[in-house]
């Protein structure tokens, strides 16, 4: 893991709004699978009407288009169905119409994919987490966000969580890890496992990374979280929960999106977008491909310890012992949630 010297205290634009997936995660305890077959034209009407309902939504443009694509993509949309067959993602896409049917949505996860590789990112992402996790350790990290690390700097406490994507970002990543300063989220990293091939790789999966935004009105609490890490950019933290997840999964390779793949980036905005995406990617170790993603192999190298120096080099080893212990505290975490999910035999 790289470091950035000097606390970076450029705030990201406001979250984006999302065109759909009105409604929240709301999973139910009941073992039972809903009766309802999602094949039935049911759930997708549901959603066309959210979409109807939202005030940026409403133009017929929209809810046609959405329509189309969806009706001449439906041979695709039944390996979608396969997986949502599973516990508990059946409930979630029973509670919440949209979720099946966010890959329609154009700029799905990222700006450029086709439908067939949106497809695919959605149905590996889901395949992966129900191979890996019990359906009771499913349940702890889908229902709501849940804590994974918690450390205390003097009189301040930051906090580590994961969990479904709020409204806002719901379309940008189907996990979400944020960062929390005394209770108040001031960065948010959405993810998804995802086919090598989608981002040009021959890596055959690797953890894509394509949101990573700062909330607005948090310059004092961002200041305390780079003095506790040794003026680090916070984002780094969230990148070093992110390895710890990827060893939890044994994935051994790390993408992100670059600036202007960022569904909500705006040319108006390209500045605060770059900063926060290209600029941070490149000073924390990953290097850009032909196809426009930022990769590395985990963990990320970074700069090499020889090159800083006096202090400079004190709090580079602090901040990579650091960044250690919060990549095996989150990658523990996890592991302890599947240990107490699974039944013992």
């Amino acid at each position: 893991m790289s470091e950035i010297e000097g606390p970076p205290l450029l705030l990201s634009d406001d979250p984006p709004i999302s065109l759909s997936l009105d409604g929240a995660h709301v999973l139910s305890d009941d073992a039972k699978t809903p009766q309802r077959e999602l094949n039935k034209p049911r759930p997708f009407f549901n959603w066309l009407i959210t979409l109807v309902r939202q005030k940026r939504s409403w133009l017929p443009s929209v809810v046609l288009g959405e329509a189309w694509r969806f009706l001449s993509n439906i041979h695709k949309h039944r390996e979608i169905r396969k997986v949502l067959k599973l516990k508990p993602f059946a409930e979630i896409a029973q509670d919440t119409p949209g979720f099946a049917f966010k890959y329609v949505t154009p700029d799905y996860l990222a700006r450029g994919f086709t439908i067939t590789e949106r497809v695919s990112c959605f149905v590996h992402h889901y395949r992966r987490l129900h191979s890996t996790f019990s359906e009771r350790a499913l349940r702890e990290v889908l229902i709501k966000d849940l804590t994974i690390h918690k450390m205390s700097k003097g009189d301040n406490s930051f906090t580590i969580m994961i969990g479904p994507p709020d409204a806002l970002s719901r379309l940008e990543g189907e996990l979400s890890l944020n960062l929390l300063v005394n209770g108040k989220t001031i960065f948010g990293l959405s993810f998804t496992v995802v086919p090598g091939w989608v981002v040009r790789s021959d890596v055959a999966e690797i953890l894509l990374v394509t949101r990573l935004q700062g909330a607005p009105g948090c310059t004092e609490e961002i200041k305390l979280a780079c003095r506790a890490v040794y003026y680090y950019s916070p984002r780094g933290v969230l990148l070093a929960a992110l390895e710890g997840i990827a060893e939890v999964f044994a994935i051994d390779h790390l993408e992100a999106i670059c600036a202007e793949m960022q569904r909500s980036y705006t040319e108006d905005r390209s500045e605060i977008f770059k900063t926060n995406y290209d600029d941070f990617f490149e000073k924390a170790g990953m290097s850009k491909t032909a196809a426009g993603f930022y990769s590395s192999p985990i963990p990320i190298q970074g700069r090499p310890l020889e090159s800083f120096k006096g202090s400079a080099r004190w709090r580079a080893k602090k901040r990579r012992l650091m960044m250690k212990e919060i990549q095996s505290a989150c990658s523990n975490s996890l592991v302890e949630v599947q240990r107490v999910a699974t039944p013992s035999s």
